[in-house]
């Protein structure tokens, strides 16, 4: 066995055919972080002149002048194949020396365990063996979080594309498969993104992010992002088509104002019980409602005839999977329901791109209603797929520095106690 560095060609031919191919271990992903200043490596192992292992590796912070090094959802290799393991971890260790670093973190893109939609252990065969084998070459595992701590996400929501569409959808809980329908009778439309359509969309990640009390990113980080990432990422476009908008809610009021005129008529023929008469209240609630509607959408084609962006969402090819990345969504708009109107779409395109899963990405472990992150499981969960969990983040520390580093973190945390 040799271990190289990689070329672009060699590393994407081994990558791109691989069971652990994942967005974050692509030239695309190379591409971006190098594009923001961060250096990157392409290493791997050669066997007869064939790749069998390989890995994106760049640092991620450095103290007293040493790097530390991360390979997310990395390595690509047969984590059950020791030997080819303890070759691969001796010699990125050395290399890694050689390049001052002191730390190498990792997350491989592999699955623990999957759990049914509530969360439910359905087959106890846990993936024990990688997490033994990377601890025996000094990995340090850190542990089976069930929250947000580690750098990548340990659990997600994922649909498995088993069946058409249309089935597929009947097996949605019955308020998403409402406000996939409400969101198309509103007027809310989609549109693939371009680069003129980032500032739009971090403005409604830094709305959606304010609000919902998490961090996002700046503008040039998207745009960096979408512009170095052509082949693994997308974006989506939720805006209301104001004038369709108010063509539709006039045509909901013509039918209720028919349907109000149908239960008149019955109320002049027939005995009036408490049946006709609550029909007639809700008829009449409807009517008004719709005239206060149209008097709304008639000022939003007066002040926006062209459309409002109400929601985005980044989306990225990662392996089997088409991943919902990030989303956000106006607060004035969030009864159009335009973040189902995103995700119909999604899973729409993983169709028509022959993805074998929808990933919803992150979720918490935790599926106690009172969990703060509960609501975003909860919206998920509405799709009716599979909670999956992955083996988690290793930690290999290289030299006296590393535990320098480990000590006085640990301090830290002492003094902020």
């Amino acid at each position: 066995m040799e271990f190289v560095e990689l070329t672009d060609k060699e590393y994407n031919n081994f990558v791109s055919t691989h069971e652990q191919e994942s967005y974050m271990q692509t030239l695309d992903l190379k591409n971006f972080k190098e594009n923001n200043n961060i250096k990157c490596y392409l290493v791997g192992v050669k066997e007869n002149k064939k790749v069998v292992a390989a890995t994106l590796l760049y640092s991620i912070g450095t103290f007293l002048k040493k790097k530390r090094f991360y390979s997310s959802r990395g390595f690509i290799i047969d984590y059950e194949n020791k030997e080819l393991l303890t070759f691969f971890v001796d010699k990125i260790k050395n290399f890694i020396k050689q390049k001052n670093g002191m730390s190498l973190t990792i997350d491989p893109n592999v699955i623990y365990r999957v759990r049914s939609s509530n969360g439910e252990i359905i087959d106890d065969k846990k993936n024990d063996k990688v997490i033994e084998n990377l601890k025996s070459l000094g990995f340090v595992h850190y542990g089976f979080n069930n929250y947000f701590e580690t750098m990548q996400v340990r659990w997600v929501y994922r649909l498995k594309l088993d069946k058409d569409y249309e089935e597929l959808k009947n097996n949605f809980i019955k308020s998403t498969r409402k406000n996939i329908e409400a969101t198309h009778n509103n007027g809310v439309q989609i549109r693939i993104g371009n680069v003129e359509d980032i500032k739009s969309l971090s403005k409604i990640f830094k709305e959606t992010a304010e609000r919902d009390e998490f961090n996002t990113k700046s503008y040039e980080y998207y745009k960096s992002m979408f512009e170095s990432m052509p082949n693994n990422i997308k974006v989506y476009m939720a805006y209301i088509d104001t004038k369709l908008h108010l063509e539709l809610t006039e045509n909901k009021l013509k039918e209720e104002e028919k349907n109000n005129e149908e239960i008149n008529k019955k109320m002049q023929t027939d005995m009036v019980g408490n049946k006709l008469r609550n029909k007639k209240e809700i008829s009449d609630k409807l009517i008004e409602k719709y005239k206060e509607e149209i008097k709304e959408a008639k000022e939003m084609v007066k002040e926006n005839p062209d459309g409002i962006d109400i929601g985005a969402l980044i989306s990225v090819k990662s392996g089997t999977d088409y991943i919902s990345l990030s989303s956000g969504t106006l607060t004035n708009y969030k009864k159009y329901y335009p973040k189902y109107a995103l995700y119909d779409a999604h899973i729409s395109d993983a169709y028509k791109m022959n993805f074998k899963y929808v990933n919803f990405y992150g979720i918490a472990g935790d599926f106690n209603p009172e969990n703060k992150y509960y609501g975003i499981y909860e919206f998920k969960k509405g799709f009716n797929g599979n909670v999956v969990e992955y083996i988690g983040e290793f930690t290999l520390g290289i030299g006296f520095t590393y535990k320098l580093f480990k000590t006085l973190k640990k301090i830290k945390k002492v003094i902020k106690k």
